[in-house]
């Protein structure tokens, strides 16, 4: 396995910036292009709050206008009503099209965001908003190497030999994440008012794009009675609980099951539950506990850096 290659290449009529700088190719597997795409699928077998899918055709739409349809695979055309800044287009492109095309190549989109040892990964999951971003660059900052931020993809055709997996997002935190895991916020993520969000280079980056998920931390707020001071732990999760686990760890859900199908889904987890340790990790939610549970999850976590 050589950790610098990427499991598709992508020729694209935009620059789609740093992180999917290794996408990116003349002639590659994949081909984004502006052009005409549909405001709804006729034949929509499936829906989304913001998508639709019929057969290997994935329609996604934002209320800002932009739509992008994901076909196959192999292509993604996208169109928007009125002007839409760069900044937006590629954030929304390599979110919710690029989970379509990667699930209509084969792969398995976690929600995750990861650290790493060497090639070994190790990974967080839970919804939007319980600090994933947060804990990963603060892990950084403690000398783990950064991997990916909000979404792993697996290759379950590799799980077998090597657990495979990739990152290509660049990590983002709104301000009071940013202060929380002590690094430095760069530009805005998009000017729009009120989206406060913010790119971070974390203080250690992995050299690798592809990687082993070794390890799955499923994060989960912890509490307890009046007057007692509850503890962050960690604990190891085995047979179902593991295998629910991973289902909720998969990235839009709804749409994987759309796209791939729930058998196919199943074998793919079934796939992967002996090839990765999986914890829950009970963590106390209060900004002057965050560091406790940052050094808690340090600890667990292998130290060597990337390299």
């Amino acid at each position: 396995m050589r950790h610098r290659e990427v499991p598709f290449t992508v020729d694209a009529d935009i620059d789609l910036g740093e992180a999917a700088a290794l996408w990116m190719q003349a002639g590659g597997d994949v081909r984004i292009r502006r052009g005409a795409v549909p405001r709804a699928l006729a034949e929509a077998e499936t829906e989304g709050p913001t998508w639709q899918c019929a057969g290997d055709r994935l329609l996604i739409t934002f209320p800002w206008g932009l739509r992008f349809l994901v076909e196959g695979g192999e292509r993604i055309g996208y169109a928007a009503d009125g002007d839409v800044d760069l900044p937006s287009l590629r954030l929304s492109l390599l979110s919710n099209a690029w989970i379509a095309l990667a699930l209509q190549r084969g792969l398995l989109p976690l929600h995750a965001s990861a650290v790493a040892s060497g090639t070994a990964v190790h990974a967080c999951t839970a919804p939007s908003g319980e600090g994933k971003s947060t804990l990963a660059a603060a892990l950084s900052a403690r000398g783990h190497a950064f991997f990916a931020d909000d979404v792993l993809l697996l290759d379950p055709a590799a799980f077998d030999e090597e657990g495979r997996c990739y990152g290509y997002k660049d990590l983002k935190l709104w301000l009071d994440g940013a202060t929380l895991a002590g690094v430095r916020p760069g530009k805005r993520v998009r000017e729009v008012a009120g989206y406060d969000k913010h790119f971070v280079e974390p203080p250690l980056r992995s050299p690798y794009i592809a990687g082993r998920l070794e390890t799955l931390y499923e994060l989960s707020r912890r509490t307890a009675p009046e007057g007692e001071k509850p503890a962050a732990a960690i604990e190891r999760l085995s047979g179902g609980l593991a295998v629910k686990t991973l289902y909720r760890a998969v990235h839009r859900r709804r749409m994987a099951l759309a796209v791939v199908g729930r058998e196919r889904l199943s074998r793919w987890l079934a796939a992967l539950i002996p090839h990765v340790g999986v914890f829950r990790f009970h963590r106390i939610v209060a900004d002057h506990r965050f560091d406790e549970g940052v050094r808690i999850l340090s600890e667990a976590l292998p130290r060597e850096a990337a390299g």
